[in-house]
């Protein structure tokens, strides 16, 4: 692993440049993930290393911040080459397929830490033309941090992640979310339950192979008889997602639900709870039970649940479908951060936009067709 040079008091930035040494930061990085206070999922080892691991390629570039060789930072980032321009582009490990992408720091190390990484940045531009970091949360440290000098900084709004507060009871639910929605739900489960016993099942070791079966399964029925292909089709990406499901399981993370009518599987709920909030990252059904909207049933539960964990937000994450705001969702922006320094005596141009991504990994679902979408005879 590389090391850069530092006073004795100050962080001293080494580089992990191999999925050996990004392995070997785990056990220090599971620490520094548990650490932090409003870290997500997404930015724990077992999410990112899995991404690495099956679409990384050349150019890992990931920071570790150490004040007195403890681990205090991690910058996930690696650098791409965009097959268009040529450009060099520094960005976070995860990208494409992750709703929050940041970098970790312990509380006390924030501010000097953001800058660390900026200031590594600037010492190693022979690397690189162009950072882009997306899918920012509002209160990054990414966004605080001020641009080294002569440096080009875009920032702008990226996504809507819509979210929904949660009250301390489930009986409560019913001052937040849509007048009436409540009501039908209760309809539909007595009208699943006329066609046998209606049960959820939360995945364990032993269930789990089975559960996340049929995730894949019913996901792709659903895209698949609208004549379409879902986010899951692509076997690299399910590969990817066991991977990661299974690690977040061993963490306590994982909340992949199977609701069966009858002892049938009629949907399946794949998110995450940590830290007192719940995210909602993917949801298949059975087509032919849609008329029970047994994905919105699986949803409901997944929130009761949140609720009795003691999560105070449940994350749709990004896209502005209908249904979140039938729950009472409410949007909050991620953002997009773009800097590249300008040639000396130059002046700001337009950043280089991405033209193609060799990689499913790398490329965006459209927002309202490759991901949860509409959970299943949604309610209206």
């Amino acid at each position: 692993m590389g090391e850069t040079p530092e006073r004795r008091d100050a962080l001293r930035v080494d580089e992990a440049t191999t999925l050996a040494e990004l392995e070997a930061l785990r056990p220090e990085w599971t620490a520094l993930w548990e650490r932090a206070p409003v870290a997500t999922p997404f930015q724990s080892p077992e999410w990112l290393i899995a991404w690495w691991r099956h679409f990384g390629g050349e150019g890992l570039w990931t920071l570790a911040l150490r004040r007195g060789g403890r681990l205090v930072g991690l910058a996930p980032l690696f650098v791409r080459r965009e097959p268009e321009t040529g450009l060099r582009q520094v960005t976070m490990i995860g990208r494409g397929i992750t709703d929050h992408l940041d970098v970790l720091l312990d509380l006390d190390a924030r501010r000097e830490g953001s800058e660390a990484i900026f200031a590594h940045l600037a010492r190693r531009r022979d690397r690189w033309d162009l950072c882009d970091f997306r899918d920012v949360p509002p209160d990054s440290p990414l966004l605080d941090a001020p641009a080294p000098p002569g440096w080009q900084d875009e920032r702008e709004v990226h996504e809507v992640c819509p979210a929904l507060p949660l009250p301390p009871r489930a009986e409560e639910l019913a001052g937040i979310i849509r007048p009436g929605l409540l009501e039908k739900l209760r309809y539909y489960r007595r009208r699943a339950e006329r066609w046998g016993e209606v049960r959820v099942d939360q995945a364990d070791e032993r269930s789990f192979d089975e559960a996340f079966g049929a995730l894949l399964r019913l996901h792709g029925a659903r895209w698949s008889a609208r004549g379409q292909t879902g986010v899951l089709d692509d076997p690299t990406v399910q590969s990817f997602h066991r991977e990661a499901a299974r690690g977040l399981l061993a963490r306590g993370v994982l909340r992949l639900y199977t609701l069966r009518v009858a002892g049938r599987v009629a949907a399946v709920y794949y998110g995450f709870v940590a830290r007192q909030r719940a995210y909602y990252y993917l949801g298949g059904f059975d087509p032919e039970l849609a008329r029970l909207s047994v994905g919105n049933l699986v949803v409901w539960h997944a929130i009761q649940e949140a609720i009795r964990e003691g999560a105070v937000e449940f994350d749709f994450l990004r896209g502005q479908e209908p249904y979140k705001y039938a729950w009472g969702a409410k949007d909050r922006p991620s953002y997009r951060r773009r800097l590249r320094p300008l040639p000396s005596g130059g002046s700001a141009g337009g950043t280089e936009e991405d033209q193609a991504t060799p990689h499913p990994a790398h490329r965006r679902p459209a927002p309202a067709a490759d991901r949860a979408g509409s959970p299943g005879g949604a309610v209206e």
